[in-house]
């Protein structure tokens, strides 16, 4: 009776630790479904409340603002006028002598220079002039239809002066008209080796100290003050001779 007993209550130890274990092993695949699915749902949501450990969220990109492109607009070049050279009328007779380099005749008065120092002044005016007489010495052709300026320039030992070594100015007011005339010693030789001419028109004029006649040397440097002179109407007195000798 003992032995039974004893087989019994072994029998029913064994029955309920083979329940236990069943228990367990049902629980532990119960946990292993949960476990597996938790992972694959944070495995899907690494984001999701079931992860105690998320990864940190990221940070968005910035998207730059779009660009719309602006039409170019092109502009013009800016247009210069360009100065319009009006050609200035001259009072040169037809048939000249000699040419005449420079005439710029406007109506606005030029400063008056201020007079150069006696050391600076190289030349003076030769004897008798200026002196007014008739073209027709020189010009036997032209009658009273010619009106200038002219005379020769020499050196302090009376020889003439070489050629273009010395620039004649006359300058002032003619008829009205504003002029600037040059010529160069040596260029009238009809008047002499360093004849000079300048023409002031086809008929005479008559102007009293409103043109003078000055002296440069080629680099514009003055070697006189201006000189001013006296024309005539009258056809016996349309050339004014002026001489210049060097100090």
């Amino acid at each position: 009776m003992g032995t039974f007993e004893f087989d019994n209550r072994r029998s029913a130890s064994r029955r309920l630790l083979t329940t236990v274990w069943n228990l367990l092993t049902v629980l532990f695949l119960l946990m292993t479904c949960c476990a597996a699915s938790a992972t694959l749902a944070i495995y899907v949501d690494p984001y999701s409340s079931l992860n105690l450990f998320p990864p940190p969220t990221p940070i968005q990109p910035i998207q730059p603002p779009t660009l719309t492109p602006t039409p170019l607009q092109i502009l013009p070049p800016t247009w210069t006028p360009s100065p319009t050279v009006t050609p200035i009328p001259t009072s040169t007779p037809t048939h000249t002598p000699t040419p005449t380099l420079t005439t710029t005749p406007t109506q606005t008065e030029a400063p008056t220079p201020t007079p150069l120092p006696p050391e600076l002044v190289l030349y003076t005016l030769g004897p008798g002039s200026p002196k007014a007489m008739a073209s027709t010495a020189f010009y036997p052709d032209f009658g009273c239809k010619w009106a200038g300026v002219a005379g020769q320039i020499f050196a302090a030992n009376g020889e003439p002066v070489p050629l273009g070594s010395v620039v004649v100015l006359v300058g002032g007011t003619l008829n009205g008209e504003r002029i600037e005339l040059l010529s160069l010693s040596g260029m009238a030789p009809q008047y002499g080796p360093s004849g000079y001419e300048v023409v002031l028109g086809d008929i005479p004029i008559a102007s009293q100290g409103s043109l003078y006649i000055q002296l440069f040397d080629p680099q514009g440097r003055p070697l006189t003050d201006r000189i001013y002179f006296e024309t005539f109407g009258a056809c016996e007195q349309n050339l004014v001779l002026i001489n210049f000798v060097q100090k």
